[in-house]
């Protein structure tokens, strides 16, 4: 059985402010910080394989956290990394919603200027969650990441569409878990704070 364990990390000041961060790299705020020892604590008594994390401060500082515990070291993953919302990043939320509707294209095809469409995250979601069943099959594996990210690595997971998966709320420092079977993934919890038992 593979599992897989998909962290948030935890609390920015954009995240505070409800801006969007993208690839930008905010650090932790102090209630950030708690967050991450939060659930590092949560992990505590998962038999973890490996950690691996977006190459984001935010996730790194998380993804520490949870090492800590585990006596293992991180692999940074560019793959992981956060949706790249190009001239929107430091932007408020409102100023997506706003310029996807002037450009009245779907979310998941709309492409910020000098960044990224979901469409392209969810691409690199798929060679990510590939890797994970080439590389970790049998192993119990933690993803620290970020929120586009992970729902649309979700979105790979649990079959559903890249609208559908936009709209599951992921909270910091938060985790999903989902387990393999034969070849098949199961969810085991979204938006967790404690572990589901097999």
């Amino acid at each position: 059985m593979t599992e897989l364990i998909l962290v948030r990390h935890g609390q920015t000041i954009s995240n505070l402010m409800q801006y969007l961060q993208g690839q930008s790299d905010g650090e932790l705020t102090e209630v950030g910080r708690q967050q991450a020892r939060m659930v590092a604590a949560a992990l505590n008594n998962m038999d973890i394989d490996a950690i691996i994390s977006s190459p984001l401060i935010r996730a790194k500082d998380t993804a520490a956290e949870i090492a800590r515990h585990h006596h293992l070291t991180v692999a940074i993953n560019p793959l992981v990394r956060e949706w790249h919302c190009g001239v929107l990043d430091g932007q408020p939320a409102q100023a997506l919603f706003d310029a996807r509707d002037k450009a009245g294209l779907p979310l998941a095809d709309f492409r910020p200027d000098g960044g990224e469409t979901l469409r392209e995250v969810h691409g690199r979601a798929n060679e990510f969650l590939s890797e994970i069943e080439e590389k970790y099959s049998g192993q119990c594996v933690v993803v620290c990441s970020h929120g586009d990210f992970l729902r649309m690595l979700i979105s790979l997971l649990v079959g559903i569409s890249i609208e559908e998966a936009n709209g599951i709320h992921l909270g910091n420092a938060t985790f999903s878990q989902f387990v393999n079977r034969n070849g098949k993934w199961e969810k085991r919890g979204i938006n967790l704070t404690d572990i589901k038992s097999a």
